[in-house]
């Protein structure tokens, strides 16, 4: 489920995996578009869930996104981590979170759609197994 939200709204997140990679349709929740200053919260397994948004700037659109993690559902204690990266048109981020031995770690792969921004940036959840 994704859930959108006012960027100024949120504070911290946690990220095992970043990578820059070219964009490639995957499996997994129905990519997202994200206008400039909006956030969208993609929940990334019972135990994770990440925060995105962007705002342009001189050397590109700066895409922040911070994941939230616990060991189960029964625990207080979080892992938060915050990602920056300037896209330019086409370029994208993948983001991974562990999984436990045996699952598929869930994914976020974070495309910048072209050179306006009223296009803004695809937020999609992918399994690693899709790539």
């Amino acid at each position: 489920m994704t859930r959108f939200l006012n960027a100024a709204g949120y504070a911290g997140i946690l990220i095992a995996t970043l990578a820059t990679t070219p964009a490639a349709s995957a499996a997994g929740e129905p990519a997202r578009s994200v206008r400039e200053g909006q956030g969208v919260v993609t929940h990334l397994g019972a135990n994770a869930s990440a925060v995105t948004y962007w705002s342009s700037g001189p050397d590109g659109w700066r895409v922040v996104t911070t994941v939230d993690t616990t060991a189960d559902a029964h625990t207080d204690r979080h892992a938060i981590v915050r990602f920056s990266a300037s896209l330019l048109p086409g370029q994208s981020q993948l983001i991974s979170v562990p999984a436990a031995a045996g699952e598929v770690a869930p994914q976020l792969r974070i495309r910048r759609l072209a050179d306006r921004a009223a296009d803004g940036i695809e937020v999609t959840q992918v399994s690693a197994a899709s790539d």
